[in-house]
């Protein structure tokens, strides 16, 4: 185990840092935790906060390590995470469960809600359905991505209509079909 603090001023410079190591070595294992603080202010007015802290594993030559950075220059703050994987969880009220994870380059998500939403290429494997439904309970919107079986269901207060890969359809209020565009059988 190891801790180093040392604080420096000088006419134009006080910086202030601390340092903490712990390792554990067995043959050619080993496992390290490092921390490190740094606070650092100069008299143009110039500041850092920079707090690290790094863990890292090494058994036969594989080394595999994360590592957390967060600083603020006295204009930008940020948090600055290093791992294969990255995850929030939450295990308080139950059973344990990912929240969202970060792992090769993906983002997995559980539920969402965006408000706003620029998509350059959006590839979908299910079934795409609107929130909206109409009196019968089905979506006003439907998209299956795997058969490409289209819905688009409009209602207003004569009767309804259904747009599909079928045809177009007409219905009064009692859903008798009043007219019919498209494949008949």
């Amino acid at each position: 185990m190891q801790q180093v603090s040392k604080s420096v001023v000088d006419l134009s410079t006080a910086t202030a840092q601390q340092f903490s190591q712990v390792q554990a070595q067995q043959a050619a294992a080993s496992a390290a935790i490092q921390r490190n603080d740094q606070a650092i202010v100069d008299t143009n007015g110039r500041v850092s906060a920079i707090s690290s802290w790094k863990t890292e594993t090494n058994v036969n030559g594989k080394r595999v390590a994360t590592g957390i950075v967060q600083g603020s220059n006295g204009e930008v703050g940020e948090i600055l995470l290093s791992a294969q994987r990255v995850a929030i969880i939450n295990g308080i009220d139950g059973p344990e469960s990912n929240l969202f994870v970060f792992q090769d380059g993906q983002a997995f998500i559980n539920a969402a809600f965006i408000n706003k939403a620029f998509i350059q290429e959006l590839i979908l494997g299910m079934t795409l359905r609107s929130q909206a439904v109409n009196s019968q309970g089905l979506p006003l919107i439907e998209l299956n991505m795997v058969t490409g079986a289209v819905a688009i269901r409009g209602q207003s207060a004569e009767g309804s209509t259904l747009l599909n890969n079928n045809g177009l359809y007409v219905y009064d209020l009692n859903f008798i079909e009043r007219t019919a565009v498209g494949r008949m059988s």
